[in-house]
């Protein structure tokens, strides 16, 4: 049986789904088909051989909403296969809480893809009744169908499936997500089997352990965790420094941050890179300097670790160490930068993105320029209007244009109106200078309150 996603992302499905939604939407507008006439024709073509129909109708179905689900409901028996796996999967995305006893029901199908849509919509109604059947599903012979189970016990929350998803952390394929369905059910009384689990042979079990552990974030975990940042796997140690990123309580971080500033050393580089977002993370001042010795490394990967790392802070020094930073070769990396230090507000980056409008690459002036426009210091107005003045790219100066706009002020406005009727101009750059017209004059009419 074809999967959905497919067959639903093809061209004549969206054509024929957008077809069926005009057609009952005129209908219903006119009043000449009942909406239950339009149910039953959309049913039926669930079953069509033409799976562009079959899961055009499904979206269909799932669009019409709760009017669709008693008929949907009485499909799950339908003969077709094809028909009952649809069915399920439009009652999930639905999310009508009623259909999970018949959905608990077609758990046990003989078809793996009803199986699989039904564990997948008991996850999207987050029914808490079908918890144990979902735990049984764990042990079917069909991978996918383990998949969804596997999704829909985290989804749905209960605790007591916590040591059934432990079992499958040896698992290849489902162990990665079977970790993070126990993170997401929180359960403290899976820790101290976690934590037992860390001293298995077997590294994939101490991984998926660490990714579970660090997810339900209970501070007993921290000792352990931060012995495995000296694990013999390259991998263990990386998932133990991403996990203690989680960790950011005060006591928590008085015993994480050097081990973890130790980590930056590492011979490997995904472990150094995951023990410098984590020291952002958790916003350790002792380690600015670390990372900032990152961008002086041979590796050129470092430096955008260290870019990376430091925009996670919110931390005046870290603000200066990235713009300090803003002389890399990288094109990529001072692009970052710019973006790291557009969404701080930090005034001290005004000057510099002033300075940036006369790069030498135009994605760099059109970030600048944008950033200006976010950091809202009006003594970026005139640098702005002067930079126009020999600007040549298109984008770059629409981008210049509306951050004008977000600024505002006389002199904005007048520079503006004069780029908004020069008709020698983009025509874009026009249009764009006359909504940032709008936008600020928008803004002073709400902004402006009679006196009396």
């Amino acid at each position: 049986m074809i999967k959905l996603c497919e067959l639903l992302g093809s061209r004549p499905a969206k054509l024929f789904l957008l077809l069926l939604l005009f057609s009952g939407i005129c209908a219903g507008c006119l009043g000449q088909e009942p909406i239950e006439a339009r149910v039953d024709k959309l049913v039926r073509s669930l079953g069509n051989e033409d799976r562009n129909v079959s899961y055009a109708s499904a979206y269909a179905l799932i669009d019409i909403g709760e009017p669709s689900v008693n008929s949907l409901i009485k499909t799950l028996e339908d003969d077709n296969p094809q028909v009952r796996s649809l069915a399920a999967y439009s009652l999930g995305r639905i999310g009508e809480p009623r259909a999970s006893k018949p959905l608990i029901e077609a758990l046990e199908d003989p078809e793996p893809e009803v199986r699989m849509n039904s564990a997948e919509a008991l996850g999207e109604l987050k029914a808490p009744e079908a918890a144990d059947l979902l735990i049984e599903l764990l042990d079917d012979d069909n991978d996918e169908v383990r998949s969804k189970a596997v999704f829909a016990l985290g989804a749905i929350g209960d605790p007591k499936a916590a040591l059934a998803l432990i079992e499958l952390f040896d698992d290849r394929e489902l162990g990665r997500s079977a970790a993070g369905a126990v993170g997401n059910l929180g359960d403290e009384e899976a820790v101290e089997k976690l934590i037992e689990l860390l001293d298995s042979r077997n590294p994939d079990v101490r991984i998926n352990s660490i990714r579970a552990l660090g997810q339900i974030q209970n501070p007993a975990a921290v000792p352990y965790l931060v012995e495995m940042l000296d694990d013999k796997v390259p991998e263990v140690r990386e998932e133990a420094a991403s996990a203690l990123g989680y960790f950011k309580g005060p006591k928590e971080i008085a015993r994480t941050e050097q081990p973890l500033i130790d980590a930056l050393g590492d011979d490997e580089f995904e472990v150094q890179k995951a023990a410098a977002y984590s020291l952002g993370d958790i916003g350790s001042k002792e380690a600015i300097p670390f990372i900032v010795a990152f961008l002086q490394a041979e590796n050129p990967a470092l430096h955008s670790v260290a870019v990376h790392a430091l925009g996670r802070y919110n931390d005046p020094d870290a603000t200066a160490a990235l713009i300090d930073a803003l002389d890399d070769e990288s094109r990529h990396v001072r692009l970052v930068i710019v973006h790291f230090l557009s969404e701080t507000g930090d005034p001290q980056a005004v000057d510099p993105f002033i300075s940036l409008l006369g790069d030498e690459r135009h994605e760099i002036r059109q970030s600048a320029a944008n950033g200006l426009g976010k950091l809202g210091d009006q003594k970026a107005v005139g640098p702005l209007l002067k930079a126009m003045e020999t600007e040549k790219e298109r984008d770059v100066r629409v981008a210049e244009i509306r951050a004008l706009g977000e600024l505002g002020g006389p002199e904005a406005v007048e520079g503006l109106r004069r780029i908004s009727t020069d008709m020698e101009e983009y025509r874009n750059v026009r249009t764009a200078a006359e909504e940032a017209l709008n936008n600020i004059e928008g803004g002073r009419e709400e902004n402006y309150s009679p006196t009396s």
